[in-house]
């Protein structure tokens, strides 16, 4: 399920609550880090790179907040690295990634900043200090097949 990639926007009168920990890096890299050196760092520590092109970079089978995410991408933009979206999927309804992933980052960041229920699924966004965020999706979506199948989806970008 792939989409293309939008930072969301934190929700007026938002201020960050609390002192929790800053998002500076995904899988190793640090945001800001270019397209060439991410690369570099990805084939050298052994990441499955299963393919990059037009500021993207497709990986297979990472590890995230101690789930592994069968597929994964990372964005670019001219300032390098920008976010990431980490994707698991059923092909029956099963929040349950959703919710696992959701209870571990209210236990480390406290409640999302914004909660909404587009078409019937869920999502869930946190706005971190010093511009980062993260945000936790599920709902219906297309496979590239074009069967219909179930997405938990997990955002980290800056």
């Amino acid at each position: 399920m792939m989409r293309p990639y939008r930072r969301p926007t934190p929700p007026p009168h938002w201020h960050p609550a609390g002192r929790y920990p800053a998002i500076r890096t995904v899988l190793g890299i640090t945001f800001g880090t270019s397209f060439a050196l991410s690369l570099d760092h990805l084939y050298g520590n052994g990441y499955t790179v299963d393919g990059y092109g037009n500021d993207m970079v497709y990986l297979r089978n990472v590890t995230q907040l101690n789930y592994l995410w069968p597929d994964a991408t990372l964005f670019y933009g001219p300032g390098g690295l920008t976010g990431s979206e980490f994707f698991y999927s059923t092909s029956v309804y099963d929040p349950s990634r959703y919710n696992y992933v959701y209870r571990d980052l209210v236990r480390a960041y406290g409640p999302p900043a914004t909660m909404t229920y587009p078409n019937g699924g869920y999502m869930a966004t946190w706005f971190i200090n010093g511009n980062g965020y993260i945000r936790l999706q599920f709902g219906r979506g297309e496979s590239y097949g074009g069967s219909s199948r179930f997405y938990t989806s997990l955002s980290f970008g800056n």
